[in-house]
């Protein structure tokens, strides 16, 4: 297999896990699994910026994705939703969403590579804060 074809694959392979993981998140209650939805989140964000880096090695193109600095990752996750944790924690969480948005409108693999990178390491935080929140809920309610 060659390395283009390899970075391809990776790529679709990521993409898949990436769109699994919105889709779970996309219309789910406010529950327990929310911490549990964001890890996955940052885990597929984290296989995307590896395949990224891999295309970019690879010589790959990206078609530009117009209006994608526009997206929501999901309803529970959007501004202006009730999301547990440090509500600053959630604007650094919204303004990596937004840089990857950004990332997408462009060509350059590097910057969506990093970009994912950012909001993999956001999203393990915010992960991190919510779980032991509803844990206490869970034991308490």
């Amino acid at each position: 297999m060659s390395e283009s074809a390899l970075a391809f694959e990776q790529l679709r392979l990521a993409d898949g896990r990436w769109e699994s993981a919105l889709r779970a998140s996309a219309l789910a209650p406010p529950d327990p699994g929310f911490a549990a939805r964001i890890r996955a989140i940052a885990s597929a964000a984290e296989q995307e910026a590896a395949a990224f880096r891999t295309a970019d090695g690879a010589g790959l193109a990206w078609p530009p994705l117009p209006a994608a600095r526009e997206m929501n990752l999901s309803y529970e996750l959007r501004r202006g939703a009730t999301r547990p944790g440090p509500a600053e924690l959630w604007e650094c969480f919204d303004a990596a969403v937004a840089e990857l948005g950004a990332a997408l409108e462009g060509v350059a693999l590097s910057a969506i590579a990093r970009a994912f990178t950012i909001l993999t390491d956001i999203a393990h935080t915010l992960a991190d804060e919510i779980e032991p929140i509803h844990t206490r809920t869970s034991l308490h309610g």
